[in-house]
């Protein structure tokens, strides 16, 4: 038995000490030498690679194709797996790597197109832009041959194919798709008007009335086309009814299939910030630059910093999308850049009429071909998949066809004319203003507000967006059996608004409402002002702003929000009797500077609060399943608290009881304070924001507890903030926070080595670099490092030194 024992506890011992060997060898698979010199075939000079103590790189090179492949091969060490990831999604391939539960999602991207947006891209693009995105490619798919890739090929079992020119260029649809509101919106519209009264669903919808601060407020307009000069159009056509839903499969197989992936990469451009201050208001004399673009939390995340440099040709630094080589959003040597969402609505969907084999749809009068196309779809560890995908002269049929006559399916700007690509090549070379606007005018499917600075004193901020032009309201599903709705063209980027170095001497944009023109059809869903207002008072505080004062800025947690609903709160709970704990609630309440600060128990209060409010206003009237799907709330509130009633306070529950705008606050108060007692015990006192609300950093992988625990892939952290602060952690139905700055920027036009930047996780998505979120902690702080740009500065910083040479 003794001898036995032994056997068996060596045998243990062993199998410890061999999985402890493996799993090791897979966390470092991939894992670089950032010291190791490294010789790619091609290069025609050598390469200086320095890395500060966050790994950020720094590239200086000769010649455009030899600094864009070293790009490529650095890029691919430090994001390979999030690159190819990103890709195959573009490409409809996720199901290749993770099977069954992703093929609704391969479909979709498969109908919408684009790789054959990305062809025509670069059928129509620079030469200089295609030679780049080659020798991208190129340095690319040097690293796939190296066997040692990251850990997630390893668990996952595959290699990722070679690189082409395309696939970089495939970022734009996949900008232009996840920055898109009106997939998530339009739908949901239409089911409200055939659920609810007339009454109802105007009090549910947006009006744009209550959003009088707006980006461009002296823009006055002028209309013209950029093709197909129409006649007679009528803009914005509220009086248009909706297409009616009866008939139609609402399941919507294909656009719903878009959530199940949402955990696997994160959404671009869905918020920002960004503001910059002229010289008279600057402490240096010379323009402050920032901006922080609001994207989903992942791990890792998407913005890669990266400084290129060729010796009097090009010096720019800032962050690019992993996957393609140009810095999106950075400075050079002369100007700045930086951008936020505009809200457009760059989709409309159609309900079409179908004949009995589904091969045709009515329009015009007339029975009309769809184009169909069978898709073969592969799936790990089961049996490829064909699926039949319809499209229209628009665009891709998204709904499903079970006994049914009817479909819907839209048409977007993602498939239309447009080369981000290039605009982005050149924003990197742009030395003025003139330049600087000229780069933006290819800039359409991906709608940006893009702010400027330059060293020579002038500011500026240019609307780039494809904004199509259209009959009737944008924000309603249209007939598709006849033309009337199909879009007329876009609006001339010569007519689109800009500022160029206002009298005030700041510009500032928050994905607010873009102009006050009700004619001129941007958008319907844009954010409310509350950063836009927030960050204009911050400008104002002060007559000249440091870089310190932006620092402040950025992080800054007060709400003027809470600001304006503090009041009536107060004054309706002060109308009734409460419970002890509810009436010491309400004094830590109004003693609140209305700083949600994680380590607040009244922004824990309020939070709670409001989506109760929120809750308790619309959900009888829609419902448990269109209530979740409903995405406007915020909106109801904010004009319920500004009318201060609305006839949605009433519960339709209560037949005997009209309820009011403060029975309302009560309720949701009541509700608000049985939950945190219960959850947090009843001493007001020891209740915390940060406990509730979380950023949690979720790797793609990190979803499955056991590679957690092995790997350790996640991470989190207290968080304080919410949508409506200018430091931004929004969340869902949890309160954890999946949303906010994905990094931030402070440029100094009078000093560019002054800059500052973060970036909430770190350079690498390896595991077990020594970079990977290591930079999260600080970004929690509100903390920074320097960003700067001299050759001094980077060799005297310099960690980490390689050489790039020929082979």
């Amino acid at each position: 038995m003794k001898k036995t024992l032994k056997i068996v506890l060596s045998l243990v011992v062993f199998l410890i000490i061999g999985a402890f060997i493996f799993k090791n060898h897979i966390a470092n698979s991939g894992l670089p030498d950032y010291n190791e010199d490294i010789k790619l075939e091609g290069l025609k000079d050598n390469v200086q690679v320095y890395r500060d103590a966050f790994g950020i790189p720094h590239v200086i090179a000769q010649n455009e194709e030899d600094l864009y492949k070293v790009t490529g091969y650095i890029l691919a060490q430090d994001r390979m797996w999030q690159m190819d990831l990103i890709r195959r999604v573009t490409q409809g391939r996720l199901s290749e790597i993770f099977g069954e539960k992703t093929i609704g999602a391969d479909e979709l991207f498969r109908a919408l197109r684009i790789p054959e947006k990305s062809d025509q891209v670069l059928q129509n693009t620079d030469k200089e832009v295609i030679t780049a995105l080659e020798a991208f490619a190129d340095g690319v798919n040097q690293y796939i041959e190296n066997d040692d890739l990251p850990f997630e090929f390893k668990i996952l079992g595959y290699k990722p194919d070679k690189w082409e020119a395309k696939h970089s260029v495939n970022f734009i649809g996949y900008m232009a798709w996840t920055l898109n509101l009106a997939w998530k919106s339009e739908i949901s519209t239409l089911e409200i008007k055939e659920k609810v009264d007339e009454l109802i669903f105007k009090e549910l919808m947006v009006d744009l009335n209550y959003q009088k601060d707006v980006i461009y407020p002296d823009y006055k307009g002028n209309f013209s086309i950029s093709k197909n000069d129409i006649s007679n159009l009528s803009g914005t056509t509220s009086k248009d009814p909706l297409a009616a839903l009866y008939g139609v499969q609402t399941t919507w197989n294909l656009i719903s299939e878009y959530e199940k992936i949402e955990d696997i990469l994160p959404q671009v451009f869905q918020g920002s910030n960004n503001w910059v201050v002229a010289g008279k208001k600057s402490t240096t004399g010379k323009p402050i630059f920032a901006n922080d673009m609001h994207l989903g939390f992942s791990i890792p995340g998407v913005w890669y910093q990266i400084h290129q440099k060729i010796e009097g040709k090009l010096d720019v630094t800032g962050v690019s999308l992993p996957g393609q080589p140009f810095i999106v959003a950075g400075h050079n040597e002369k100007i700045a850049w930086g951008m936020t969402n505009v809200g457009a609505d760059t989709m409309d969907f159609y309900i079409e009429t179908i004949n009995k084999d589904t091969t045709q749809y009515m329009f015009n009068g007339k029975w009309k071909d769809f184009i169909i196309r069978k898709e073969i779809i592969k799936v790990k560890d089961a049996e490829s998949v064909e699926k039949t995908i319809r499209f229209t002269h628009r665009g891709p049929v998204v709904s499903g066809f079970k006994n049914t006559n009817k479909v819907i399916s839209t048409h977007w700007t993602g498939n239309m004319p447009s080369d981000e690509t290039k605009t982005i090549y050149k924003l990197n070379r742009a030395q003025n203003w003139d330049e600087f606007r000229d780069a933006c005018k290819d800039f359409k499917a991906v709608s940006q507000n893009i702010a400027y600075a330059d060293v020579d004193g002038n500011i500026g901020l240019q609307n780039c967006s494809g904004i199509p032009i259209r009959n009737g309201a944008g924000n309603q599903v249209y007939p598709g059996d006849t033309d009337k709705y199909d879009w007329k063209g876009m609006y001339d980027f010569e007519k689109l608004p800009y500022l160029f170095n206002p009298e005030c001497g700041y510009i500032h944009s928050a994905n607010n409402r873009t102009t006050a023109i009700d004619s001129f059809y941007v958008g319907g869903h844009f954010a409310l002002p509350n950063r836009y207002n927030r960050i204009g008072e911050m400008i104002k505080e002060k007559e000249k702003l440091s870089i310190a004062d932006f620092k402040n800025m950025h992080v800054d947690q007060h709400s003027v929000m809470i600001d304006d609903m503090k009041p009536v709160i107060i004054k309706a709970l002060n109308k009734v009797k409460l419970s002890d704990i509810e009436t010491k609630a309400l004094a830590v309440f109004q003693k609140w500077d209305n700083i949600l600060s994680k380590d607040d128990s009244a922004a824990l209060i309020f939070e709670v609060f409001y989506n109760n409010i929120n809750k308790n206003l619309v959900k009888d009237e829609l419902g448990e399943d269109l209530y979740n799907k409903y995405a406007f709330s915020k909106y109801v509130v904010d004009k319920t608290f500004k009318d201060g009633k609305s006839i949605l306070c009433d519960d339709i529950n209560t037949k005997d009881v009209v309820e009011n705008l403060d029975d309302m606050i009560y309720i949701s108060f009541s509700e608000t304070i049985a939950f945190l007692s219960e959850k947090y015990g009843t001493n007001v006192d020891d209740w915390r924001w940060g406990d509730l609300h979380k950023l949690k950093l979720i790797h793609p992988l990190g979803k499955n507890k056991y590679l957690d625990y092995i790997f350790t892939l996640n991470r989190s952290y207290a968080a304080g903030g919410s949508f409506h602060t200018v430091n931004p952690f929004a969340y869902k139905a949890n309160y954890d926070a999946l949303h906010g700055a994905s990094q931030r920027h402070i440029y100094s036009t009078a000093n560019w080595d002054a800059s500052q930047s973060i970036i909430p996780t770190g350079i690498s998505d390896i595991p077990t670099s020594k970079h990977y979120c290591d930079q999260s902690e600080l970004f929690m702080k509100g903390i920074y490092h320097d960003d700067y740009i001299g050759l001094e500065m980077i060799k005297d910083k310099a960690i980490y030194s390689a050489v790039y040479s020929g082979k």
